[in-house]
């Protein structure tokens, strides 16, 4: 099912990433008919975290530079899409095959040829060929932290390096201090969304 979108630019590279948005009567539509089952497309929006994580990524390439990366809980699939300018194959995953539509859409935007989508949930016990692993904002419903860390710590095992990205927000806190042993680097930032400012913080993970 394919929505309608608008395309929005955004500066975080030059030149500048297009990137497939749903329409905001699209997603008030989707978010009616999702209700009923008791489900919020949070995939439909770009998040700070996730230009938060996408600003790291330009500043941090070398993490990603010629290595596999894969964005779980992708979403509108903007650090993918950055990722693409320096890793060497990028696949963006996403509970949502709504999400995904919108990201191959954006592939074709920005005539990438090196990002493939996969729907895949963290819950999920399948695991990916893969040297970096992006993930920004999982970390918001502390109903969902057992899982999440035991996903964090299988794929730390693996020797994955995580790149996490999260708003500073009170409920998140007990997530990273169970993951502290395990970040090597972290950098705070502030993403203004209008009149919105939303401070997150980037974290990579890396088991020793």
């Amino acid at each position: 099912m394919q929505l309608s979108y608008t395309v929005e630019t955004i500066a975080v590279k030059t030149p500048a990433v297009k990137i497939a948005v749903p329409l905001p009567s699209e997603i008030k539509r989707l978010y009616e008919e999702m209700n009923k089952a008791g489900a919020f497309p949070y995939w439909a929006k770009i998040w700070p975290a996730a230009k938060a994580l996408a600003q790291f990524i330009i500043q941090q390439q070398q993490l990603v530079a010629d290595k596999k990366v894969v964005e779980i809980a992708g979403g509108l699939g903007l650090p993918s899409l950055i990722a693409a300018s320096f890793a060497n194959e990028v696949m963006c995953t996403d509970a949502a095959s709504e999400a995904l539509e919108f990201v191959n859409t954006s592939v074709e935007l920005n005539s990438l040829t090196n990002i493939k989508t996969a729907i895949y949930d963290w819950n999920d016990e399948a695991t990916f060929d893969t040297e970096v692993l992006l993930m920004s904002d999982v970390n918001y419903h502390p109903a969902d932290f057992p899982q999440l860390l035991i996903f964090f710590q299988t794929q730390l095992k693996r020797n994955i390096t995580i790149i996490l990205s999260t708003p500073q927000r009170l409920m998140a806190k007990p997530f990273i201090e169970a993951i502290a042993e395990f970040i090597i680097q972290q950098e705070d930032c502030t993403i203004e969304d209008g009149s919105e400012i939303t401070n997150c913080t980037v974290f990579v993970l890396k088991a020793s």
